[in-house]
């Protein structure tokens, strides 16, 4: 039996399976410090839609070890939402935070702010894995957010 399927009962020569689709989503918000505002508005639209999320200035205490609590939310989480700025692009830990979902081979969305597709294909020095990942303009998240929100009413109906 396929590992995303789990026994519920059997009757005779009929067996019910119920459909483990995984954790309920949670997203991950990676983004620069001087893009906390923002970020925090991203995470208020990405909790309406029933989905759970890791944004550092709220689950990363004072005396913590910063990488080891990334590195865990980034295990725990099943997509990231970059926050990606003129800011961010320089910023270590957004690429930290990249490398390790597309090493997970995890869901990865850049909200574009401040920046542009076009601006991002042309840059010589934005690396190239950032040319691949699907990215969004801020201005048209609401596409992504109607994504999200049927993959959590899907994982409901399967785990609720």
């Amino acid at each position: 039996m396929p590992s995303n399927f789990q026994k519920v009962a059997s009757y005779g020569t009929v067996t019910f399976l119920s459909v483990n689709l995984g954790s309920k989503p949670l997203v991950f918000i990676s983004h620069a410090s001087t893009d906390l505002w923002v970020a925090k508005q991203l995470e208020a639209h990405i909790r309406s839609c029933g989905a759970d999320t890791f944004l550092d200035c709220e689950r990363v205490e004072h005396g913590d070890d910063f990488e080891e609590k990334i590195i865990e939310a980034a295990e725990e989480a099943t997509e990231l939402l970059v926050l990606f700025t003129p800011t961010a692009n320089n910023r270590k830990y957004v690429w930290m935070e990249i490398g390790m979902f597309l090493g997970a081979r995890k869901r990865i969305v850049a909200a574009l702010y401040g920046v542009t597709k076009e601006q991002i294909a042309e840059d010589q020095f934005t690396p190239i894995v950032l040319k691949k990942i699907d990215s969004v303009e801020l201005n048209e998240i609401g596409s992504y957010l109607n994504q999200l929100k049927k993959r959590v009413e899907t994982w409901k109906q399967y785990n609720e």
